[in-house]
This record gives C-alpha cells, sequence and structure tokens, in this order.
C-alpha cells in the first residue's frame, strides 16, 4: 500500500528538486523506481533518468501546457508529494533499516493461519515514518503452506518459520504488483526451490518490461512463474482449502491497480493486501521495536520545543497516531509544516537550536507544528483549499479529532480502504470495485476476520462489513461525518489535480476513461452461467472491458 518516505525533509534538502515537480513524478519517474528499486544510488538516479524521459515527452503534450495554469493545485501535490505518491503505490522506498537485520514479530493469527510483521520506511534511517507490512502463512489441507507476500528473509524470520514448522513451503503467492510485497520473492524462491512461485498477471516493469525478470534483483530467467488465474477454481490451493478472487483496475495511464485476496476456510480469514487497512489507538508490536520506536519518538512532539518521555508509551502512542495521520490523511489538516510552506526554514532552524531533546533526531529539526484539540474557530467540516497560507497558526482542527475519525473506519467497523487506494485508484472503476465487493460476501459468507498486509490484524470481521467497507470506495468520498472528508482536503486536491491533468483516468458509470485520454468509455460486459462442479450447481461468470477480463466470480446457485 503505502510506503514510508521523510514526512518533512531536514534543511539541505527541504524543497523537493525541480525534477521532482509534479505532473512529470506522477508520470514516467516512479515506474523507472518501481522498476530498479535496487539501491538509494539506484533509486537516485533512476528517479532522474524518469524525469528526464517524462519532460521530453510531456514538451510535445497537452498536459504540460495545462500544468502551468495550474500552479495552486500542483503546490497542494508537492506539500504532499513524497507520502501521497507512496500511498498510492507510485513510488515505493526500501525498507527501513535495509543494510541491517531488521526485526519480526511472528504470531500465530488464527487456527492454520501465521503472521510475520516487519516495517519499512526510509533506509539507513531510524527517524521517519514507518508502516507495518506483513507476511502471511496458511496451512494447506493436506499438507504443506502457502506463503502470501514474502517478506525480508531475515535469518529471525528464517529462525522463526523453522521453530513454527512451517518449512514446507508449496506455494509461493504474490497478491499484488506493488513492489514492497514481492521484492523479496526471489529470495523466497531460492531458498524454497521446489515451492511454485504464483505472480500478478498485470506485473510490469518499465522503463524495459522485464515483467518479473528484472535483471540482478528479479526472478532467473529460467524460473517457471504462473498467472494466477481469474478462475479460482484453476489454482491448485483450491482444493487444498484456500480460495481467491482479483480485482483489476487501470487507474492511469501506463499502469494498473491489482489485488489478489485469499479465503482461508478452515479459519474463516479473508486475507487481503492494500484492500483494507484496520487501526486501533496503540501501535503495532512491531513499530516499538528499534528503529522503528525513535521514529515515533521523533513525531510525539507538537512542535520543536516540546520535551516528552521518551519512557511513556503515551508519548510513543503520539507518535504513532500522527505519523499514521500523516501517512493516511497527507499533509492532514491539524499539520503545518515546512514541506507544504506552512513555516519557513529560517524560523524552524532556530527553532531546532532551541529543541529541548535533540538527541530524538536530525539535530532538533522538526519542522511540524501539530494542533492538539480543535480551535473555537476551526470549521470542523470545511475542505481545505490549495491556495497559499489557507491554513492558519489559531484556527486548525486538531490531530486528536482527525485520528478518532479515521481509526473509526466506515459505519464505525475499525477497518477501511487506504485512503489513496480509494481516491487514486479503484476508485476509478466503481463497478467493477462494486461487484468485487459483492463477490466477496456471496462466496465467503463465513468470513470470520480480516488480515490486510498493513497496520492492524486479525480484525473481526463479517462478509458484510468487508463487503461494506470496500463496495464504500466505489461511492466516493466519506460522506459521514463530513469533517471526514474535509480531513482528505490534500488526497482529494491532488485526486483533482491528477484527473485535470489526465494523469489518472475519471471514474464513470461502466468503466472509467479509455488509455487515449479522450473520455471514451471502456465496453464491458457480464457473462455467467450455472455449471455442475464437485456435485453441484455453481453460477461462474466474468466482467470483460475491452476484451480484458476485470473480475472472474462464482458462488453457489440457489
Amino acid at each position: 500500500m503505502e510506503a514510508a518516505v521523510p514526512a518533512v525533509l531536514p534543511p539541505a534538502v527541504a524543497k523537493p528538486p525541480p525534477y521532482l515537480a509534479a505532473p512529470w513524478l506522477a508520470d514516467a519517474g516512479p515506474w523507472v523506481l518501481g522498476t530498479l528499486h535496487g539501491g538509494r544510488e539506484a533509486a537516485a538516479a533512476a528517479a532522474a533518468v524518469g524525469a528526464i524521459a517524462s519532460g521530453v515527452r510531456q514538451r510535445h503534450s497537452r498536459t504540460y501546457k495545462r500544468h502551468v495554469a495550474m500552479e495552486a493545485a500542483r503546490r497542494d501535490a508537492l506539500a504532499s508529494l513524497a507520502a501521497a505518491t507512496a500511498a498510492a503505490q507510485v513510488m515505493p522506498v526500501l525498507p527501513a533499516h535495509a543494510e541491517g537485520s531488521p526485526p519480526t514479530v511472528i504470531r500465530q493469527a488464527a487456527d492454520g493461519v501465521w503472521v510475520f510483521d516487519q516495517a519499512y520506511g526510509i533506509p539507513g534511517l531510524g527517524v521517519g515514518a514507518n508502516i507495518p507490512i506483513r507476511m502471511m502463512v496458511m496451512k494447506l489441507d493436506g499438507g504443506g503452506y502457502l506463503v502470501y507476500n514474502p517478506c525480508n528473509p531475515t535469518e529471525a524470520c528464517m529462525q522463526g518459520l523453522a521453530d513454527a514448522g512451517l518449512t514446507d513451503i508449496r506455494y509461493i503467492v504474490l497478491g499484488t504488483i506493488a513492489i514492497e510485497h514481492k521484492y523479496y520473492a526471489p529470495q523466497w524462491s531460492a531458498k524454497f526451490p521446489q515451492a511454485e512461485v504464483w505472480i500478478s498477471p498485470r506485473t510490469f516493469s518499465w522503463p524495459i518490461d522485464f515483467g518479473p525478470y528484472i535483471p540482478f534483483i528479479g526472478f532467473p530467467s529460467g524460473k517457471t512463474l504462473n498467472k494466477i488465474p481469474k478462475d479460482s477454481t484453476l489454482a491448485p490451493w483450491y482444493k487444498q482449502g484456500v480460495d481467491h478472487l482479483q480485482l483489476t483496475v487501470d487507474y492511469a495511464p501506463r499502469t494498473v491497480f491489482e489485488e489478489t485476496v485469499l479465503f482461508h476456510r478452515n479459519s474463516g480469514a479473508f486475507v487481503c493486501t492494500d484492500m483494507l487497512i484496520g487501526l486501533s489507538n496503540d501501535p503495532p508490536e512491531i513499530l516499538t521495536k528499534s528503529p522503528y520506536k525513535e521514529g515515533l519518538l521523533w513525531f510525539s512532539r507538537n512542535n520543536p520545543l516540546d520535551r516528552v518521555d521518551t519512557n511513556s508509551p503515551a508519548t510513543v502512542r503520539d507518535g504513532y497516531q500522527k505519523s499514521t495521520l500523516l501517512l493516511n490523511n497527507i499533509n492532514p489538516r491539524s499539520l503545518l509544516s515546512v514541506a507544504a510552506g506552512d513555516l519557513q526554514v529560517p524560523e524552524q532552524v532556530g527553532l531546532a537550536l532551541r529543541s529541548p531533546q535533540p538527541e530524538l533526531g536530525y539535530a532538533g529539526w522538526y519542522p511540524c507544528n501539530w494542533q492538539e484539540t480543535d480551535s473555537p474557530c476551526a470549521n470542523l467540516d470545511q475542505r481545505q483549499s490549495t491556495a497559499k497560507a489557507s491554513k492558519s497558526l489559531d484556527c486548525r482542527p486538531g490531530w486528536r479529532g482527525e485520528w478518532a475519525r479515521l481509526v473509526n473506519g466506515v459505519a464505525d467497523s475499525g477497518f477501511q480502504v487506504p485512503s489513496f487506494v480509494a481516491e487514486l485508484q479503484v476508485s476509478r472503476d466503481p463497478e467493477a470495485l462494486r461487484s468485487f465487493a459483492d463477490e466477496i460476501a456471496q462466496r465467503w459468507p463465513d468470513i470470520k476476520m480480516a488480515i490486510p498486509s498493513h497496520f492492524d490484524a486479525p480484525l473481526p470481521a463479517t462478509s458484510q462489513s468487508v463487503r461494506a467497507a470496500i463496495a464504500s470506495a466505489a461511492d466516493g468520498t466519506p460522506g459521514r461525518p463530513s469533517a471526514r472528508t474535509a480531513d482528505l482536503s490534500a488526497i482529494l486536491n491532488f485526486r483533482d489535480y491528477l484527473e485535470e491533468n489526465d494523469l489518472i483516468y475519471k471514474p464513470k458509470s461502466g468503466g472509467v476513461s479509455g488509455g487515449q485520454h479522450e473520455g471514451d468509455r471502456w465496453n464491458c460486459v457480464i457473462t455467467s452461467q450455472v455449471v455442475p462442479q464437485h456435485g453441484r450447481p455453481v453460477t461462474v461468470g466474468r466482467r470483460m472491458c475491452d476484451g480484458k477480463v476485470q473480475l472472474q466470480f462464482q458462488h453457489a446457485s440457489v
């Protein structure tokens, strides 16, 4: 889902360099980053190459000409640039503390389901906004195990796998095309050569499409890779206690959202990647370990002159909630920052020199000013504009209220589709998303819990609560409370900017705008039939748009 990047940058890099300016970043550069993704030097080179390639192309496009008239929206996009592109899975970065051996928290989440929690963020820095990332291991009927979204195979991770007796790996399943969830798959394949590898069908790389066989960091050219079928009955794990559904949404030129969700029948566990997240007031255990705890302590302050108790769980909790707000709301209304242009660097440098706790990171540099509780004059229901100085020091919603609205989820269920996945990706094809949500509820009425790949898990759930949370993303921004929609102002402004510049497709009934940017509606057809299967009638069908299968479904016929 979301990949963490610095929320606010040290003075030397407080202003993004020109080649990271939208819309160039949102166009070609990120795909180069996703292709190389082999280290800090490679990532920096990829960003520069991508920017050059994008700039050359856009000098001849109407998008380049139009963006001159979009300076206000462009400023808002830049203000939330790093976290925004990451959460949209456009610019994933390397796992945090990549040069060392990051910690792993291993738990049995359900009968026959184990989770391996790690985290990722800024390579080489213990200070920053870090996101929990999770691998799941599921027991198969008849013996063996399925690995979903393999994590960093550190020595501790492999020892934990062995201690739990989970080494008979039969299948390695990559539930998405997002790099952070598939980066370590080649290493797992090398450690378990007998395991079949199943990848997302639309896996790609850019500018040269190596698919999954990227030189040096991808799978070796001789490795057999299987594409996860839209028809789950064709997957080998279907008869071994695991079912799946797959959603594909072409949300922007040259890129796609594609996720395969699983259902572990014996435990009733709905397992997904970025389709859902759940949040609680306390940080996941993995984030309370070094180096991630240090990041929470850094974020725990409201301003650079605050002094916090680094031994207090409440301090860690505050840091977690604020950093998670930043990752999910992007440029929260309660926050003034240098990155958004609300605060000035010279003033913040002066405050850094007076910081009572420079040991928290960056020698006291903390260019943030958080409003803790709602200002009496704050209009909670008003969407933030893109105008410069639209935030004021004395009249802002409080971050504690923003957090409470975020953590409630959809209809107080405690979980939701991540905001950037919802607003920028899956909402581009609302019909496919609703069909996908309905199929989950129809096919898997016995869902007892949800296990997403980020933040809290397992989450108490039913088939109807999962359906409602996913389907809500097809209905537009959260309607209740209206303050929750206003909390997403930066994301919505960023979305509007991308739509107006044809960098993402506009949602339309029956499909999204076609690949020619001319507003052509995709031609979508849904077909179904009743067939005998395992001694019972089953309805099977598919949704095809312009000849591409976007959704395959099946459920028992009544």
